[in-house]
């Protein structure tokens, strides 16, 4: 989700319809929702209140709480809102901090993969801390300052996805060790589809066993009926190229899937390779 510009509260505005205003409810990050007490989501409740405007339905916004100086840094607690209909994930985010005048006292672009997703309709509270570096003026005044998106933000809607299809003979610790490396693979933006390398090893009569993870962040399913591949040596060197059949592998919206392929050693280009260290791409040379 790319947006044009902020409006003058810190919020931008997704679309052009004018909307009603929405109730925001509090949501804590994963890892802090079972650590703090109900007194302290009480006082962010009431913090909420008071720091976060009225929320459009289409509108993010950014709020401050508050600004600390640490001596080396800027530590800037925030409420991001998100008045869509949908969760958001942000990616990089550029934040500018300004007075009343309308003037830039800091900037800095921030990492908020960690913040995870934010519901609809729900405000989430985090601090960030400005490198002194990127702080214009020797003080920011208590009572002359607002944070605000720059003029381009990227949203991001990730998606959660599921392994599908398991082998009914697969053992417990080898369907273990598939979602755990499902879960370590960087995640994906709705819409895209991703092939992981898991393994590539020697197999019987010397033929190579390929297995990968098909994962589909789409909203439908995909298949897959040809999938062209080359594996290469450290220094260049191609040991297998080509374009394979999978007869119709098919994976459904918002899941992963295993897919072992085995080529045979007619296929194998060259004899001297070390498996740890060639490349696969997936396209034929």
């Amino acid at each position: 989700m790319k947006t044009k510009g902020t409006n003058g509260d810190g919020s931008v505005k997704i679309g052009k319809k004018e909307m009603d205003a929405v109730n925001i409810k509090l949501s804590l990050n994963e890892n802090e929702s079972d650590r703090i007490s109900d007194m302290q989501k009480d006082y962010l409740e009431e913090e909420m209140k008071e720091v976060i405007p009225q929320i459009e339905d289409g509108q993010v916004n950014v709020s401050g709480a508050y600004v600390f100086d640490e001596g080396n840094r800027l530590e800037v607690k925030i409420y991001i809102v998100n008045g869509l209909s949908t969760p958001i994930n942000f990616d990089k985010v550029p934040f500018c901090i300004v007075n009343s005048k309308g003037e830039q006292l800091a900037y800095q672009i921030f990492e908020l993969n960690e913040m995870g997703d934010i519901p609809p309709y729900s405000a989430r509270p985090w601090k960030i801390y400005f490198d002194k570096k990127n702080v214009f003026v020797n003080e920011i005044l208590k009572d002359d300052w607002k944070i605000v998106f720059d003029n381009k933000i990227k949203a991001v809607k990730y998606v959660n996805l599921e392994l599908e299809q398991i082998p009914s003979e697969m053992e417990v610790k080898e369907v273990n060790t598939f979602k755990q490396f499902l879960n370590s693979l960087p995640r994906l933006e709705e819409g895209q589809v991703s092939i992981s390398v898991f393994t590539i090893t020697q197999y019987k009569n010397n033929n190579l066993l390929m297995t990968l993870m098909v994962r589909n962040a789409a909203n439908r399913a995909i298949k897959l009926e040809k999938l062209p591949m080359t594996i290469k040596t450290s220094d260049g060197r191609i040991v297998l190229s080509g374009t394979f059949d999978l007869n119709d592998f098919e994976v459904n919206s918002h899941k992963a899937r295993i897919l072992s392929l085995v080529f045979e050693k007619e296929l194998i280009l060259d004899e001297e390779f070390d498996l740890s260290t060639c490349s696969v791409t997936f396209n034929r040379e």
